[in-house]
């Protein structure tokens, strides 16, 4: 991509946003590096009170639901650590507000595309992707972590020469590598199918739920998907986290509702560890 993008500018005199690094290490604003946080008016700090649970609901979720991705896939044999994570996660957002730098939380679609970077595959009987086993380990994302690092302190002069473009396109290509097996996007494309006996053969969703129950339940999610859209563009955009959470409680009220049985919503939509699914634990309590 690099070199076809010189190749434009080179023969054709295309202009190409590149990649823009800061001259130094040092804050973008003129300040120290310590923020004094008791230098703001009073008023400031009783007016972030309003969005502070959002960035919390916000941290949280997105947290959690992509070690839950993570720790959900095939092949993965080492126990899940969710309190560790938030604990290194609260301090590393103590820190960084300390210092006025960007939260950080984890990255759901590099997340997921190392985990598939470490799986060993292979084709079952029906020619779907089955994972025989994932290479646990630590010293991966810490290694490329730390390059990432190294990079930017020793190569900016060649990272400065890449065009946005190319990185554009690599993310979007790591963006739908991640799909590759994504449940939800098989049962998108089979909300068109009116025809029972056409969809797929080699999904398990068409001995586990009926064709209508599919639609209904892909429907209902592809809702919330254009409602958490639409807010996130929107002025209201605060209430993003709020409708992450909500997400939950949704799916519950939709089994309470009856819209699905509780057999329907464990094929549909997988069960927690901790109990065989939201509505059973609900009606037990």
């Amino acid at each position: 991509g690099c070199v076809f993008a010189a190749w434009l500018a080179g023969n054709y005199g295309i202009t190409l946003d590149a990649l823009s690094l800061p001259a130094s290490l040092s804050p973008t604003a003129a300040r120290p590096w310590l923020i004094d946080i008791w230098a703001v008016p009073n008023w400031v700090k009783l007016a972030a009170l309003a969005p502070a649970p959002a960035c919390a609901i916000l941290l949280y979720m997105d947290q959690n639901i992509t070690t839950r991705l993570v720790n959900n896939a095939e092949g993965m044999k080492k126990p899940a650590a969710y309190h560790i994570d938030m604990f290194w996660l609260s301090l590393i957002t103590a820190a960084t507000s300390v210092f006025g730098c960007p939260w950080i939380c984890a990255s759901t679609v590099h997340s997921l595309t190392h985990v598939k970077s470490l799986s060993d595959v292979s084709q079952d009987a029906n020619g779907r992707e089955k994972v025989d086993k994932v290479t646990e380990t630590r010293w991966t994302p810490l290694i490329l972590n730390g390059l990432i690092g190294l990079s930017i302190i020793s190569l900016k002069p060649m990272l400065a020469q890449i065009p946005m473009c190319v990185l554009n396109g690599l993310f979007f290509y790591l963006g739908l590598s991640a799909m590759r097996g994504n449940e939800f996007i098989e049962r998108v494309s089979m909300v068109m199918i009116t025809d029972a006996s056409k969809m797929p053969k080699n999904s398990p969703l068409t001995t586990s739920v009926s064709l209508p129950v599919l639609k209904k339940f892909t429907l209902m999610q592809m809702a919330c998907l254009a409602v958490m859209w639409w807010v996130k563009g929107s002025p209201a955009a605060m209430l993003f986290p709020i409708l992450i959470a909500a997400l939950g409680p949704v799916r519950i009220l939709a089994g309470k509702a009856g819209w699905f049985t509780q057999a329907e919503l464990n094929a549909l939509d997988e069960e927690v560890e901790t109990d065989p699914g939201y509505v059973g634990a609900l009606e037990l309590a």
